[in-house]
């Protein structure tokens, strides 16, 4: 069974910046919860970003390699590698005002067994929450 986030969020910055903030898989590590090495990767494609994430969880660490391909204002994200059985998510920005932007972000995921023991929606929503939140602070800076 698919388990999902979803959440809209009034961020404080143009949305070009946020959309290179998404794409700059390098400064994931500086602010990301969890994230212990992020880094881009070489793309066979100039439509897509490929992104290395590594993240701790219950003493364990986690590859996460993902393909951004953005159109516009909307970031479509795939997992190329990782511990998901499935995964997919997606940014979408409306400039509100000028410097004041809403973004929706949504992500739909499938998660092997060892690791759907801890994943219960409230934990899910909570972690979202935070990642969201990173990025809205980051880009405050």
């Amino acid at each position: 069974m698919s388990q999902s986030f979803e959440k809209s969020q009034i961020f404080q910055a143009n949305p070009n910046s946020i959309l290179e903030l998404i794409n700059n898989f390098e400064v994931y590590k500086t602010f990301l919860p969890g994230c212990l090495e992020s880094n881009r990767l070489p793309s066979k494609s100039d439509t897509y970003v490929r992104g290395l994430l590594v993240f701790g969880l219950f003493n364990k660490t986690y590859e996460f390699e993902s393909e951004n391909q953005t159109d516009g204002y909307e970031v479509q994200i795939k997992q190329a590698k990782g511990p998901f059985t499935h995964f997919s998510a997606s940014w979408s920005l409306s400039l509100s005002e000028p410097g004041i932007t809403e973004v929706h972000f949504s992500a739909n995921f499938k998660l092997p067994l060892f690791l759907k023991i801890f994943a219960r929606q409230s934990v899910i929503d909570l972690m979202g929450d935070k990642f969201l939140n990173a990025f809205a602070l980051q880009l405050s800076k």
